[in-house]
């Protein structure tokens, strides 16, 4: 298995995404969202598989991404914030 760094950076308009396409994600990752600068671009280190069972008791199958934050820490981080933004870091 070959595996490679790829780059994400926030939705522009992640409120209205998160209403939009996955309003099942709770309130606090909205919260997580805005931690991390608009445009700047992240590298994914890791990928992980979650499940998620929303207010309604459906169950979500999703991804959390391991990034770096910018306190220098690392944190998993719901991958609906987020979209892709290619291979190169520049």
């Amino acid at each position: 298995m070959k595996s490679s760094v790829f780059y994400v950076v926030n939705r522009e308009n992640y409120d209205t995404d998160h209403n939009d396409f996955f309003p099942y994600i709770s309130s606090e990752y909205v919260k997580i969202a805005k931690n991390f600068k608009p445009g700047k671009k992240y590298p994914v280190l890791a990928v992980k598989d979650v499940t998620i069972i929303a207010d309604d008791d459906s169950v979500i199958e999703t991804s959390q991404f391991l990034v770096p934050t910018e306190n220098q820490n690392f944190m998993w981080v719901q991958s609906e914030i987020f979209k892709f933004a290619g291979m190169d870091p520049e």
